[in-house]
């Protein structure tokens, strides 16, 4: 089934963001590819000040590094992988989203199928 992760990693040093969003990106992509899975695409959306402050771990955050990640899993290994995710201390949030692309025939992500429509218009 197909899946899109949408996260926020917190910041903890301004000026090495990218490299950070790149150790947990590879983490949750090593997690995926161990588990017999397959990463279609990733999307950074870069450093973004957060709508509200987040709490976490007893921090406060007003900034976050938001990314999205589209990969293929079975069920069991999505509710793992979100359970990870909500307990790791470098995301803030995380959500999955499941696209059934037999119904869809734009198989792209959301971002991308916003950007697309924004440009349409």
């Amino acid at each position: 089934m197909h899946y899109e992760l949408f996260a926020i990693a917190r910041i903890t040093d301004p000026v090495q963001t990218s490299r950070e969003a790149k150790k947990i990106v590879s983490t949750i992509g090593k997690l995926i590819l161990n588990n017999r899975g397959v990463i279609r695409d990733i999307t950074s959306l870069g450093a973004r000040p957060l709508p509200k402050i987040m709490s976490k771990e007893q921090e406060r955050h007003f900034q976050g590094y938001h990314f999205l990640m589209g990969f293929d899993v079975s069920a069991t290994v999505q509710a793992q992988l979100l359970r990870t995710l909500r307990s790791d201390p470098r995301i803030l949030r995380a959500n999955i989203m499941k696209h059934d692309l037999s119904k869809k025939l734009n198989t792209g992500s959301s971002i991308q199928q916003a950007l697309e429509s924004i440009k349409s218009q």
